[in-house]
Order: structure tokens, then sequence, then C-alpha cells
């Protein structure tokens, strides 16, 4: 996907402004374009599929841009052009960003939601041995961390593993038993 260069940091400086208590990060200090905001409002929109908040700026026409970019260009002062802007804290917390490669912003994802076997990440059931199984994928590549007696046990060589290979990017399960 390509990402739109952002638009140059002194216009974003004079329209918006960080709050942590705007789910998007951003809040208007004065409004561009007429779309019944004004000052203060909450800056932007929630997109789904994704749950990734946009924000639409006027420069030769209205364009819209991921706010956790926005937010990253206000706070840091660096343009984060083709580079993924990962959330360490995931989507509940929008000021808690920082540059990642693709490997590093999937190992910060949280479990698929999909229906599965185990309620932790890299961990499911083999009915054919009667054991859990902990898998990790590195750089496109599975390993196979072995088959265990209980959940648990496999979700904690899940995080082991997250740790080596992830460090700082890990998402760790919380192991409750």
């Amino acid at each position: 996907m390509k990402i739109l260069p952002l638009p140059p940091l002194e216009l974003l400086e004079e329209y918006l402004e960080i709050d942590e208590t705007s789910p998007s990060g951003l809040r208007w200090k004065k409004v561009k374009i007429v779309n019944q905001k004004k000052p203060g409002d909450v800056a932007g929109y929630l997109r789904k599929p994704g749950n990734y908040w946009f924000v639409g700026i006027k420069t030769d026409k209205v364009r819209q841009y991921g706010a956790h970019r926005i937010v990253f260009y206000l706070k840091t002062g660096t343009d984060p052009q083709q580079n993924i802007i990962d959330h360490k804290e995931g989507l509940d917390d929008p000021l808690t960003l920082r540059i990642a490669t693709s490997s590093q912003n999937g190992a910060n994802a949280k479990k698929c939601k999909k229906k599965t076997t185990s309620k932790y990440k890299g961990v499911h059931w083999r009915e054919d041995v009667c054991k859990w199984r902990a898998r990790i994928t590195v750089n496109r590549k599975r390993y196979d961390l072995g088959s265990f007696e209980t959940e648990s046990a496999a979700a904690t060589a899940y995080n082991g593993a997250a740790l080596k290979y992830f460090g700082e990017f890990a998402r760790l399960n919380n192991i409750k038993d």
C-alpha cells in the first residue's frame, strides 16, 4: 500500500494539536475545511475495518492521512515517510508510537480473533498427540517450539521465543493459571 507523503509540519502544527484524551490522539486547533467541525473537536474519523483513525487535511485538495502518522510527526518532528508506525500499546493508546519493520509490527500484533483452539498467541491444540503446540513465525519462517501437556506451558514457551526473536516488539501472552 502506497503511503501519501504528509503535509508540511508547519501546516499540521497550525491546524492540529496532540491530545491524549482524544481517541484519535488529535484535536483541531482551527479548521481549514468546512466540515461542521470547530476548534477543540476530535480530529478525524474511525475507519473500519482495521479501526484506524484518519484525518482529512486540505492542501491543494482534501486528502486522508493516518492519524497515528500525524501524531508521530508532531511528536518527533520527523516525517515517517514510507516507514511503518507501530502502536507500542496497541490501538487503544494512539500516542505510544515507534517506527518498525513489517516483521516487528506483526510481532506486536494481538492474537487473531478467528476461532482457534487456544486463548494464547502462538499456541494450538494438536489432537493427533493430545498436546498443546507452540509455534512462532520469524521473517516468514515458522519455528516449532514443541508440544506441551498444558496450554500455559506452551504459552510460556511462545513468550520466551518472542522475547528472544522480537525483543521490545514482542507481544507476550498474559498467562493466568
